[in-house]
């Protein structure tokens, strides 16, 4: 897929990405795409498909590359043996991905990561305040893997779990030259930043289930199944340019890529 994208990209491009570790990533792709790819959908619980996934998958299925290696197959990272040259192999493809890619986040410290962002593209420390979004509500019971869960999610994605280790120690070798003290002080302020936008943009100064929500176009996706997406609903009466900003802010991924693609490709 980089390739495809490097034929119509200037060569000196900054190419980024995000990771996430399978230990989470694969219960909330059980819950994001539970219509989509047959293994989840066949499986009457988390629980039941982690005590038994083969059960349920079949490889090749369409759809069930979600049930499986996600991150993996997002990259675009060729297939690997099932034993002898693996370990070569998933060497050898790590390590042109990191050729490739300037920099990789990690979503577990996804505000360190926004630091490091900043620095690599010399953006000012304003341009990183964000919203977090496509999150759920917090689960009532405590975490929402047990480690026992978490490590049988990381062997059944072990490719993932392959990825994640090796661009997790890059992203902490980065970190540690940036600095530690300067990291946990730019954090610290952007943490500060944010909650100041979400005081002065945001009705009730946080995320709301998508209900609560009046204006469409900052209503986030509500993918079908039992996974519920927050989103944010913006203060009554803000000042145009003020609101200008807060709607940047709290507009949804999916409505985003609208905006950007009517002022790339035009229309209404």
């Amino acid at each position: 897929m980089k390739k495809l994208v490097q034929k119509v990209m200037p060569n000196d491009s900054f190419y980024f990405s995000i990771v996430r570790d399978p230990g989470t990533l694969g219960e909330s792709a059980f819950a994001y795409y539970r219509a989509v790819a047959p293994a989840f959908r066949r499986a009457p619980s988390l629980a039941a498909f982690l005590a038994s996934p083969g059960r349920f998958y079949e490889p090749g299925a369409r759809g069930n590359h979600y049930a499986r290696n996600l991150q993996w197959f997002d990259f675009g990272l060729p297939a690997v043996g099932a034993a002898g040259t693996r370990g070569e192999e998933v060497a050898a493809a790590l390590a042109g991905l990191e050729r490739g890619f300037t920099l990789v986040l990690l979503a577990e410290h996804f505000d360190e990561s926004l630091v490091l962002l900043r620095e690599a593209l010399c953006w000012p420390e304003e341009a990183v305040a964000a919203f977090a979004h496509n999150g759920r509500p917090p689960a009532p019971a405590g975490p929402r893997v047990s480690p026992a869960q978490a490590a049988r999610l990381r062997a059944w994605n072990s490719l993932d779990w392959a990825l994640y280790t090796h661009l997790n120690r890059s992203f902490w070798r980065r970190a540690e030259a940036f600095g530690a003290t300067r990291l946990r002080q730019e954090v610290a302020r952007l943490r500060q930043r944010r909650q100041a936008l979400a005081r002065s943009c945001l009705r009730g100064g946080g995320p709301l289930p998508a209900p609560a929500i009046a204006d469409g176009r900052l209503r986030p996706f509500q993918p079908p199944g039992r996974a519920q997406i927050l989103g944010y609903a913006l203060r009554a009466g803000l000042p145009p340019a003020q609101r200008e900003l807060c709607v940047r802010l709290a507009t949804p991924e999916l409505q985003y890529k609208d905006i950007l693609d009517r002022r790339q490709f035009g229309g209404e």
